[in-house]
């Protein structure tokens, strides 16, 4: 775990979600936040994501499996579509699909093949971190859409020959001049993609609306006026604000990719968009 204090700002990096559950099972609630938690209220509307924090504890260490199904049948899809625009067709003496007309004629080069195209540059790596922190108002569908965005633009990525490390953000906001914020790791540069780990974090509104909450409510040396409304979170703050706390967290650095919700609406769902609005080279 690391961790980074430094006027009124707090943030801290966890390794998996693994370490960010151990963390937290040792750290005790702020008494500012006593006695009723709102992480832990129990809800069975949607805005919460599931009925109860020990429903989200399933969830997050176990993997949650309501989308795991629509996130890998989209990303397979999607998988194809970028293969096909990553080739290009020509004529050879052997191939997978005949020229009729070439055939006919009896020239030599009578079928078609694929030549692929391949980075000539050696491997890179960028960090991609996500924030799918979302107001009442962003439905579950549109947070999949969102986090199915990015999880494509990491395939992008690595189909090019770059490698990607994914963090996601189940807390991240300020009130007033301080703020508070968390990421964990749900990838590294050598992992393949693990839709049953993946789903809940980057799509269930429970990650942020229980297992923020509950990471906020176990935060020590902040101010009362958090308890009020828990803070603006930084998806939702002005540019200035935003580019402040991803400076102090050392997120603003040249490898490292900040996307919110906003980023990946702005670009209709799109990833060649948000990579081309994120200044990313594919």
């Amino acid at each position: 775990m690391e961790s980074k204090k430094k006027d009124g700002m707090i943030y801290e990096h966890f390794k998996s979600v693994y370490e960010f559950d151990s963390v937290m099972g040792n750290r005790n609630v702020n008494s500012i936040f006593g006695p009723a938690l709102s992480s832990h209220k129990t809800d069975s509307s949607s805005w919460s994501g599931t009925k109860d924090f020990p429903e989200a504890q399933d969830f997050m260490l176990n993997g949650w499996n309501a989308k795991i199904s629509q996130m890998k049948e989209e990303m397979m899809k999607y998988s194809q579509k970028v293969i096909v625009q990553r080739q290009k067709m020509l004529k050879s003496v052997v191939g997978y699909i005949p020229c009729v007309p070439n055939a006919i004629k009896g020239v030599p080069k009578s079928m078609y093949t694929f030549e692929k195209k391949e980075r000539e540059e050696k491997r890179n790596t960028i960090h991609l971190v996500f924030n799918s922190n979302a107001s009442c108002d962003f439905s579950s569908e549109q947070l999949l859409k969102c986090g199915l965005t990015v999880l494509k633009l990491a395939m992008i990525l690595d189909k090019s020959k770059i490698r990607t490390q994914i963090d996601v953000v189940p807390f991240m906001s300020f009130d007033g001049s301080e703020a508070v914020g968390c990421t964990i790791q749900i990838k590294d540069y050598r992992q393949s993609f693990n839709f049953s780990k993946m789903a809940y974090p980057i799509a269930n509104p429970a990650f942020f609306r229980r297992h923020g909450f509950h990471y906020l409510e176990k935060t020590q040396g902040i101010s009362r006026s958090w308890k009020s409304e828990y803070g603006c979170s930084l998806a939702m703050c002005v540019s200035s604000q935003k580019e402040k706390y991803l400076k102090f967290a050392g997120l603003a650095d040249n490898n490292v990719v900040y996307i919110d919700i906003h980023d990946c609406s702005s670009a209709d769902y799109d990833p060649i968009k948000l990579a081309v609005a994120k200044g990313i080279k594919i």
